[in-house]
């Protein structure tokens, strides 16, 4: 709340000399700190860069102030805009300031902060997925649709896919192409998110059964700063395997067995992924088994 004072220049006994003394100036640190991430978004919101470091802060970076935006010179009112309101979002995230930065080299993208799927399974196979998206608009353009594409083993009919309700945004499903066990889909969004807002987009697909084959596989089509995928198998009773993959954009595959936790709860079984930093192209699958029922 004010830049350039310390606590002990708030709180000390305040003097006629030391009233009259005008307040210390920013530190060249933070002044620089703002231009080069002001230049940053200017610049790739001209040329968005195709191979970006994204992973997790390495060093603490200097402190930058919202209103420093506004002193920096040569940048776009565009860039000013994204600025302010990154570092507004910063605060709001607690963000480092190494996170702050490396999201301003992402300008000209479409990031997702968050993307969580909880994927509910009865006794039976039939599943309820409820996708959650936290997104973040780093382009100079707004966002109006999300496009998503679901399949299952096997259906009940058509697919039933709902939009999950949200006090900002209003959100419709616009269905392009069903076949038997697939759909794909797009997320309308009204109001778009503007440039610089933030957003969470979510929707609810039920009439998908898991039957022989039981694995989950996420295509990764943006930055994606947090992913979290839950499952619970009702009445699954024991876990036999589960395991969990992460492929790379050059199509090599690792394992993500670090980040996977598994338990019981009563007669389900309970499975939670989670991964950071993730880029464009990658994918994640879960797999598990459970005992099946003889015929």
């Amino acid at each position: 709340m004010f830049p350039g004072w310390t606590a002990e220049q708030l709180f000390e006994r305040v003097t006629d000399d030391k009233a009259e003394r005008p307040p210390p100036a920013e530190e060249p640190a933070s002044t620089d700190k703002a231009t080069e991430l002001l230049k940053a978004i200017d610049q790739n919101l001209h040329a968005p860069q195709g191979d970006i470091e994204w992973g997790p802060p390495a060093e603490p970076a200097a402190s930058v102030s919202p209103a420093l935006v506004h002193t920096v010179e040569g940048a776009s009112d565009t860039a000013r805009r994204l600025g302010r309101q990154l570092l507004e979002l910063q605060r709001v995230l607690r963000l480092s300031d190494d996170e702050a930065a490396q999201l301003a080299q992402l300008s000209g993208n479409i990031v997702e902060l968050s993307m969580s799927i909880d994927i509910d399974i009865d006794p039976d196979g039939w599943s309820r997925v409820t996708y959650r998206h936290q997104m973040l608009n780093l382009s100079d353009k707004p966002m109006a649709r999300l496009s998503r594409e679901v399949w299952f083993e096997n259906t009940r009919d058509r697919l039933s896919i709902d939009p999950v309700s949200d006090p900002d945004r209003r959100v419709m499903i616009q269905r392009i192409h069903d076949t038997a066990n697939l759909s794909t889909f797009a997320c309308q969004i009204s109001p778009p998110i503007q440039p610089g807002e933030t957003a969470t987009v979510g929707c609810v697909c039920e009439g998908g059964q898991f039957l022989n084959d039981h694995y989950w596989r996420q295509s990764i089509p943006r930055y994606t700063r947090h992913y979290t995928l839950r499952v619970r198998h009702q009445g699954a009773r024991q876990l036999l395997r589960c395991w969990a993959t992460e492929e790379e954009p050059n199509g090599s595959e690792n394992s993500a067995e670090d980040a996977l936790v598994w338990d019981y709860d009563g007669d389900d079984v309970v499975m939670t992924l989670t991964r950071d930093h993730l880029r464009p192209n990658q994918a994640l699958t879960l797999r598990w088994d459970v005992p099946h029922e003889p015929a």
